[in-house]
């Protein structure tokens, strides 16, 4: 018996070794007070979906790794005592990687503060505020006669069932919940319960907190010292009923009555705040290569018409335009990268001509399909956008990826895939303003 335990245990190790020098997943685990570290090996992987779950907490978030090695630490701040998790790794086409179980640390719940009152039944809820800040969701409420309640709060990518307690007679309540996992401007919704399966007593929806750095210096010296380039992140959260000329000296009109955003096949996100946020990364790497920016929208809350997106770089001189977009599509395996620049327009003509804005159109592409690896969508010349049609420099609105492609939509909202659409832009801009003439 002994050798026949040996022989099995010399088996399993040897097949552990097999499988570690095979370069197989491997998953390592540390639990923490309301949370687990993880690092997951997996070789010829760079994108991965990780999902931690228990009864009363999940987590999603997609990593990048150059080397197959993904680490991190993600929040259980609703499991207490022995409760199991497991986490789980996809790849972006949602097939299971690997998967590991485990417990946290045990975690003691602080209960009902001495001097509160006992229970009386009731569903009234009053003082209710709730916000997403930097440090997370706010909130604050009274529930007069409840000790405690269970409140939920979730968003696309996480959510959590976090048994929360009066603070003192009075049944006021008041906390954050963090929510590392929440993209930005995504919609989270507080839920009052009276128990773990108890009644909604209360529900409260709002956009998470946006924050983005002021602007860095302009560099003295860069590569594109002397261009100026205009930034137009597209789209707003809230679009206005407009009618206007669909280009110069031409009687046809062009109206929008609906935002007509992309949003995200797997994460939801909405086309508007992407736009933002490849755009402040893209305005500033161009100033660290010295250009000057302008910038349509640097905030949400606002609202820019078609024609104030041509009239802001005419007026401000730009050399170039770059107008950020995502891409829909009914065919959901459709991906990549697509250029649309102005056909007719008297004031593109003044540009260069068709061949020649075609030739533009490709430099760039060709320098972002470079850094991100993206599939070539196209360079297409039409009549169908404003901004490009009233824009008196080389204009581009840049289709740079489709939303409606949930591996790429999941792609596309991890913050290295945003750094190499921005540097894939810069680097297209050096070589438009070279082959413009504008630098050596």
């Amino acid at each position: 018996m002994k050798r026949l335990i040996s022989l099995i245990f010399l088996c399993v190790l040897l097949a552990f070794c097999a499988a570690s020098a095979s370069g197989e997943a491997a998953i390592k685990l540390k639990a923490l007070e309301h949370a687990v570290r993880f690092q997951v090996t997996l070789p010829g992987e760079n994108f991965v979906q990780v999902l931690l779950e228990t009864d009363y907490d999940r987590d999603e978030i997609t990593l990048y790794s150059e080397n197959g090695v993904f680490t991190g630490t993600l929040p259980l701040p609703g499991t207490f005592g022995k409760e199991k998790y497991t986490l789980t790794v996809y790849n972006l086409k949602n097939a299971a990687l690997c998967s590991a179980k485990g417990k946290p640390v045990e975690a003691s719940d602080s209960g009902v503060p001495a001097g509160t009152p006992a229970d009386v039944t009731t569903s009234r809820v009053t003082n209710i505020f709730t916000s997403a800040e930097a440090d997370g969701v706010h909130y604050s409420f009274t529930a007069p006669g409840r000790s405690t309640m269970v409140l939920k709060v979730r968003s696309a990518s996480e959510c959590h069932f976090i048994r929360v307690y009066a603070a003192d007679a009075s049944y006021h309540y008041e906390g954050v919940v963090a929510m590392p996992c929440t993209f930005q401007d995504a919609t989270i919704t507080v839920t009052g319960l009276s128990g773990m399966n108890g009644s909604e007593l209360f529900s409260e929806s709002f956009f998470n907190y946006v924050h983005f750095d002021p602007a860095p210096a302009k560099a003295e010296k860069g590569r594109l010292t002397g261009v100026t380039v205009c930034i137009d992140p597209g789209h707003q959260r809230q679009t206005q009923i407009e009618t206007v000329y669909t280009m110069p000296e031409n009687t046809g009109r062009t109206t929008t009555t609906t935002p007509g955003m992309a949003g995200g096949a797997a994460t939801g996100r909405r086309e508007n705040i992407y736009t933002l946020e490849v755009g402040m990364k893209l305005r500033d790497l161009l100033l660290a290569e010295g250009a000057d920016v302008v910038m349509t929208r640097e905030v949400m809350e606002t609202f820019v018409g078609m024609l104030e997106r041509a009239d802001i770089p005419n007026n401000a001189g730009a050399d170039f335009v770059l107008r950020l977009h995502t891409n829909a599509n009914d065919d959901k395996t459709r991906q990549g990268i697509n250029i649309y620049s102005p056909l007719s327009s008297v004031y593109a003509k003044a540009v260069a001509d068709e061949a020649t804005y075609r030739e533009m159109g490709k430099i760039l592409l060709n320098a972002m399909m470079e850094k991100t690896g993206a599939p070539d969508g196209g360079v297409t010349l039409n009549n169908n956008y404003v901004g490009n049609n009233w824009s008196k420099m080389p204009s581009f609105l840049i289709e740079m990826g489709y939303f409606s492609n949930a591996e790429e939509d999941l792609k596309m909202n991890t913050e290295v895939y945003q750094n190499w659409l921005a540097e894939g832009m810069v680097e297209g801009v050096v070589r438009l303003a070279k082959f413009r003439g504008l630098i050596d």
